[in-house]
């Protein structure tokens, strides 16, 4: 597995329902996002108490994102920083990005009245994702032109991360 060294955040939403990374780990794996983490020991062992995947060495993640916000603003770890996510394979961007996933659905069209998720980010999420940002930012050096949105992504074909999604950091 090569090392990750991220150049940009690109940002998402679930197009689902508020729920936790370890669910998404299981949608993520039913579509073959599954990757091994060999170490080092504490992360493997953080991982297996949170209930992921234990394998020979090490512990599999499929979630494809390396950082879920909930609804209520809380952050979830998914893969860890250093490994290439399964996010957004426009560009290459799985292999020089982080990816940050908000759970919801933003997109007007297909939630129009918030059955499928959260309809349009929480105060709490917006919060969080500013932070999360600006600290991911400065330990890897990213400008603020590198924070993209999926769908600003040359090839991406898709909404993400939905047009109710207006964020400026």
């Amino acid at each position: 597995m090569e090392r990750l060294y991220p150049r940009f955040i690109i940002l998402h939403h679930t197009a689902g329902h508020d729920v936790p990374a370890l669910d998404i780990d299981g949608y993520h794996a039913r579509r073959g996002f599954g990757v091994r983490v060999a170490g080092p020991e504490p992360l493997v062992e953080e991982y297996i108490e949170r209930g992921f995947e234990r394998t020979d060495g090490g512990v599999v993640v499929h979630i494809g994102y390396h950082y879920l916000i909930r609804a209520d603003g809380s952050v979830e770890k998914g893969r860890p920083d250093f490994v290439q996510g399964a996010h957004c394979s426009a560009q290459g961007m799985n292999f020089k990005s982080l990816g940050v996933a908000l759970t919801g659905n933003f997109d007007f069209i297909d939630n129009p009245h918030g059955q499928k998720g959260p309809a349009e980010p929480t105060g709490a999420q917006i919060k969080s994702l500013r932070n999360l940002l600006n600290y991911l930012m400065d330990i890897y050096q990213i400008p603020r032109s590198g924070i993209i949105r999926h769908c600003d992504v040359a090839g991406a074909a898709t909404s993400c991360p939905g047009d109710r999604f207006r964020f400026k950091l």
